[in-house]
């Protein structure tokens, strides 16, 4: 299990920067992940949940799928995506991972292209595929409500129709210690939430939508297995590890 946060981007020959609070939380055995970033600043986190949402404007990117690459080359394949509604289609999203030269032990420098997304300023066109470099670091994984790190997987059933002719509906959660993030695609309309422990409570830090997801069920008395209901949709624990 692994939570993973960006500390820059880079479109070379422009400088890096960060604009956002961007986190990859991802799954031990199924490597199943949801990578969620949100233009800064965030709004001021509250108990339980927030009392407005944010607008969509603020998710630059939210994805969750699968990794599938090797300690040298990344490759993530998308399954939902804010992007789009057939993530199938989008550009294929991997790139050459290896230890940052300047910023210490670590810190992973990431290397690839990838399309290039609106309000960056530079050169290079919004949209357009670019050339990219990214630092990725670690964040340890504590212990919360129970003292256990834990990670789950709970994913929408197959199969949910949203509204419209031939859209679908999916949506993903994955929860790795102190933190967790969902990411629902209703047909045009996408959903996300993060919560993350401190001070001894879960703490909703953004949210875009009013999607009802149970991200609350991670930290309640589930099982790998199980069965979760909300709103009419059903969901699944398809993976819960203990550390």
């Amino acid at each position: 299990m692994s939570i993973s946060e960006r500390l820059y981007i880079r479109w070379p020959p422009e400088a890096a920067s960060e604009p956002t609070s961007t986190l990859v939380l991802t799954m031990p055995r199924t490597r199943k992940f949801v990578d969620l970033r949100l233009l800064l600043p965030l709004p001021q986190p509250q108990p339980q949940r927030l009392s407005h949402p944010q607008p969509p404007a603020a998710l630059e990117w939210g994805f969750a799928g699968r990794a599938v690459g090797t300690p040298t080359r990344g490759k993530w394949v998308h399954e939902i995506s804010s992007r789009t509604a057939h993530p199938e289609e989008e550009v294929v999203d991997e790139g050459a991972t290896g230890p940052h030269p300047t910023m210490g032990p670590g810190v992973v420098l990431e290397r690839g292209w990838m399309r290039r997304p609106a309000g960056y300023s530079g050169s290079g066109g919004d949209g357009v595929e670019c050339e990219y470099e990214e630092a990725w670091r670690a964040v340890r994984v504590r212990g919360c409500e129970r003292g256990e790190r834990v990670a789950v997987l709970v994913e929408m059933r197959a199969g949910a129709e949203a509204g419209g002719a031939g859209a679908v509906r999916r949506g993903a959660i994955v929860r790795v210690g102190q933190v967790c993030q969902g990411i629902v695609r209703d047909g045009a309309d996408v959903y996300v939430q993060r919560w993350e422990w401190a001070d001894g409570e879960w703490t909703q830090t953004a949210r875009i939508g009013a999607y009802d997801m149970p991200c609350d069920a991670t930290w309640g008395e589930v099982r790998e297995g199980d069965r979760i209901e909300r709103g009419g949709v059903v969901w699944d624990v398809n993976e819960l590890t203990l550390l």
